[in-house]
């Protein structure tokens, strides 16, 4: 189902210039937004400097699950066995995980933890970079899902931990 679901996603791509233009941009581009987000985060004093750090523990420790899954986890990225419309460079490294998704659902669920709307729309850039990752044909849509969860979990158990108390 998870190759099936693939090939019905990245056969749209190809298909429209300004689609594909829109995912590339996701894929590529948006974790920008993320950065900057965290950044004026940092710059501010109390509630939000604390997401600011606790999003910075969730990154560094999803970035160590990401090491640790591929190095003992490998499956082949979906343009390295089957036909796929590439629309991006791509390492030859595993499908599992997708970076991009995985600290992408981080930072957006710690910021959803603590401001509901801006979280909901940072959540949807998430869901948006996960999905480019599929039509661009860098990942498979489990993959993704996988990351996302992964990524999300993370910061839900260091937002719960006492580590930063202010």
């Amino acid at each position: 189902m998870d190759q099936r679901l693939f090939k019905w996603i990245n056969d749209f791509a190809g298909k429209n210039t300004f689609l594909d233009n829109i995912m590339v941009f996701a894929s590529n581009k948006i974790r920008y937004i993320f950065a900057f987000v965290l950044f004026l985060m940092w710059l501010r004093k109390g509630q939000k400097r604390k997401v600011f750090y606790h999003s910075l523990i969730s990154l560094m420790i999803n970035l160590c699950i990401n090491v640790l899954i591929k190095q003992y986890k490998f499956r082949p990225r979906p343009f390295m066995t089957r036909k796929a419309n590439l629309l991006i460079p791509s390492k030859l490294d595993s499908t599992f995980t997708s970076k991009h998704t995985l600290l992408a659902f981080a930072v957006s669920t710690m910021i959803f933890i603590s401001n509901k709307i801006f979280g909901f729309i940072m959540l949807g850039l998430s869901v948006l970079i996960g999905f480019s990752r599929i039509w661009t044909g860098a990942h498979y849509p489990f993959d993704v899902v996988r990351s996302a969860f992964i990524g999300s979990i993370v910061s839900i158990v260091v937002n719960m931990l006492p580590l930063i108390r202010k």
